[in-house]
């Protein structure tokens, strides 16, 4: 995961997912792996050409979000949220334009919901994105799947099994998101690596 965020030119979650993780989070590869601060620089910087950390993209319809933490407040971190009409006022509001390295841009929403195309429309026009990093959340995510806007996947199997109830649901890799069998997306292996019992497998999209 660290080698993914030094790779990319953005790194995009959803609000769920800001809010599920540690308000000490920041979505830049030092923070999965610290030891490897320096070479994660130098890959950036020296190999890629690029600015010291991804730019974070967080995408809320509603514009709930907890500005207290860490990734608004962290020098030399640049956070774009994307929200809709009363997304952005309910941040303004809330003291979003006062963060100085956080901006946000107003897209039209249907049921709080953002299309994808015009995210990835939007990021590529105005901030050059060109590799994009997905870290979910599951409807999000399933979103940009529909749309057909996942070019690879990135899947780590943990020889831990959490399970499921209808007291605690638990969400799945997607949610909210179905596919016909006809129409779903079919996904070519590129490789796998191993480290211990956990599998690291990258996949690509089948072009049907």
């Amino acid at each position: 995961m660290g080698l993914l965020r030094a790779s990319a030119d953005a790194v995009l979650v959803g609000a769920g997912t800001v809010d599920a993780v540690s308000p000490t989070h920041l979505w830049i590869a030092e923070f999965i792996y610290p030891a490897a601060i320096d070479a994660y620089a130098r890959y950036r910087q020296e190999t890629l050409r690029k600015p010291q950390h991804p730019l974070i993209v967080v995408v809320s319809g509603t514009g709930r979000l907890d500005l207290k933490r860490a990734v608004f407040h962290t020098g030399g971190i640049d956070v774009l949220v994307i929200t809709t009409e009363l997304g952005r006022h309910r941040l303004i509001d809330d003291g979003a334009g006062r963060l100085p390295s956080t901006q946000i841009r107003e897209l039209p929403g249907l049921d709080g919901n953002i299309d994808p195309c015009a995210i990835v429309n939007l990021l590529k026009a105005e901030f050059g994105v060109k590799l994009l990093l997905h870290e979910g959340g599951p409807t999000l995510f399933g979103h940009f799947l529909a749309a057909g806007l996942v070019d690879e996947l990135f899947l780590t199997m943990a020889p831990q099994i959490a399970g499921r109830s209808l007291e605690h649901s638990r969400p799945g890799l997607i949610e909210n998101v179905q596919f016909v069998p006809g129409m779903a997306p079919w996904l070519t292996l590129l490789s796998v690596k191993q480290q211990t019992s956990y599998l690291y497998l990258r996949y690509r999209k089948r072009e049907l």
